[in-house]
């Protein structure tokens, strides 16, 4: 099993950083403090199967229908138990999203400080240099909503207004 989080994939790609003057390998503060700001010291992510598109667009559903606008979607996905592995606490918590049927995958890394956000990073860019990310365009986000509506798996009313009329576009 996987954990996915949306992110920003300029912001951890090796040429930009060193056109910024970081080394090889080095994780931008802007990626840490942008990708992976915390609240109460948690992160928040979805469980998923990297190999299966469907999981990795329900939980790209999950975040986008909590979104405020149809936008693309940059997602990263690291492998569970590596984060169990490396002392990382997991919480089970029902996500924020308006897909109820996938509110059930939300789970929160928990605890993070210092250290363990750093290496958490660590892990959010070896995931990126072994490309487990996907960039979900609008247009398939935009998709992805209108179908999850038409399922019956969204509440349209549920929806932010700007989204709704997005989506309708």
């Amino acid at each position: 099993m996987f954990l996915a989080r949306k992110f920003s994939r300029s912001k951890w790609d090796d040429d930009r950083n060193l056109s910024r003057g970081l080394s090889m390998g080095q994780i931008s503060a802007d990626a840490v403090t942008g990708d992976l700001r915390t609240r109460q010291d948690a992160l928040s992510f979805w469980r998923c199967h990297a190999g299966a598109v469907s999981d990795i667009e329900d939980a790209v559903l999950a975040i986008a229908a909590a979104a405020e606008r149809v936008a693309k979607v940059d997602i990263v996905w690291v492998d569970e138990e590596a984060l169990r592995s490396d002392g990382h606490p997991l919480r089970d918590s029902p996500g924020r999203t308006p897909v109820a049927d996938l509110a059930e995958r939300h789970v929160d890394i928990c605890q993070l400080d210092y250290v363990r956000l750093g290496r958490l990073a660590q892990k959010v860019d070896a995931a990126v240099r072994e490309k487990h990310w996907r960039r979900i365009s609008k247009a398939r986000v935009k998709a992805l909503l209108a179908s999850a509506i038409e399922q019956g798996r969204i509440v349209p009313g549920e929806l932010n207004a700007r989204l709704r009329a997005d989506i309708e576009k």
